[in-house]
């Protein structure tokens, strides 16, 4: 990075991993976060930020007032993330240029004037300050890791492993009519939770395992209302103030619990799912079906119909292609084992 003296800079940082937690920043530069995951926030001062899987955020650094140094920025890699706040083992490190031939400083972990600690994002405040909904509708899902009965690790919301059904949510969303209220329609192994139209939802997210799960949710900003701790200590809960920052990406640290606040204003079906793309595989996710009356004023595209035509997908009908409730031979498991 070239840097001239006096300008200010805003660096879009972006996490595009599969699996891995990120730690930026500049050594003996200060930054100012305005924005995550597309939302403008006022400006909060922090000499480090992290970014689990997914997650985007801006940052502006002005520039020193002399060309007479050098200075490392570091963008450390967590391979493991359960390490929480622990350095990386796999630290990536460059260098903010003022002048070619400057001496570099802070060149060794050692000489380090970054803090490590975690950039709480529950504090951050939008600029358009919008209010938070109220809550009509209560979604708790607990995430766990286990081995099930086909003896295999299986990562589940509410013990239960997400599986693509055999037609399309939405599709079964905009071709079972009034039965599109029913959750059974759309597959035991989907998830499926309903949202009537305009609801005040609260997602809380329990996070029992010992590891970080990132939690994307499709077609919606939510705002982050609560963090806190999963063994019930309210001396460790941190609550947002009036106006609570929104994104669509959330780390849920381990052992840790997060409330989530949307309003069901967008018809259709949102995925809700880890973005550690090994965990979403191993069955961490939920399908939402917001608002299904006004879902199926939508005409499904030919050029969808032609692609259920050609990989032999019914493009009607409940999760297995059949008509109304009819999923008697449904296959529900793997479940948890005993112990």
């Amino acid at each position: 990075l070239r840097f001239e003296p006096g300008k200010t800079y805003r660096l879009r940082i972006l996490n595009v991993s599969a699996t891995a937690m990120i730690r930026f920043g500049i050594e003996e530069h200060e930054m100012r976060v305005i924005e995550v995951d597309g939302t403008a926030t006022e400006p909060k001062r922090t000499n480090s930020i992290q970014l689990s899987v997914g997650q985007r955020a801006s940052v502006l650094v002005t520039a020193k007032s002399s060309r007479a140094a050098n200075y490392m920025y570091r963008a450390d890699i967590f391979t493991d993330i359960q390490s929480g706040v622990d350095r990386a083992v796999l630290p990536f490190s460059s260098v903010v240029e003022y002048a070619p031939n400057a001496p570099l400083r802070n060149v060794s972990d050692a000489q380090s004037t970054l803090d490590w600690d975690f950039f709480d994002d529950i504090d951050l405040v939008p600029i358009d300050r919008q209010p938070m909904p109220g809550v009509n509708k209560w979604v708790p899902l607990e995430m766990h890791t286990g081995l099930y009965d086909d003896r295999r690790e299986h990562i589940t919301f509410n013990n239960r492993t997400y599986e693509t059904p055999i037609v399309p949510s939405l599709i079964s969303a905009i071709t079972t009519g009034y039965q599109a209220f029913y959750p059974d329609v759309y597959g035991f192994k989907s998830q499926p939770v309903i949202l009537d139209p305009n609801t005040d939802v609260e997602i809380a997210l329990f996070n029992r395992d010992n590891n970080t799960h990132t939690i994307h949710l499709h077609g919606h900003s939510f705002f982050i209302y609560r963090r806190g701790s999963v063994d019930g200590d309210k001396t460790k809960y941190r609550t947002a103030g009036d106006f609570p920052v929104r994104r669509d990406t959330v780390a849920v640290p381990p052992r840790e619990f997060v409330l989530l606040r949307i309003r069901a204003d967008n018809p259709g079906v949102w995925f809700l799912h880890c973005h550690q793309a090994y965990h979403n595989l191993q069955g961490l996710a939920a399908t939402f079906i917001e608002a299904p009356y006004f879902a199926q004023q939508f005409e499904i595209p030919e050029q969808v119909l032609r692609n259920c035509q050609k990989m032999g997908i019914p493009a009607k009908g409940n999760a297995m292609g059949r008509n109304g409730l009819d999923l008697l031979d449904e296959q529900r498991g793997p479940f948890p084992l005993e112990g």
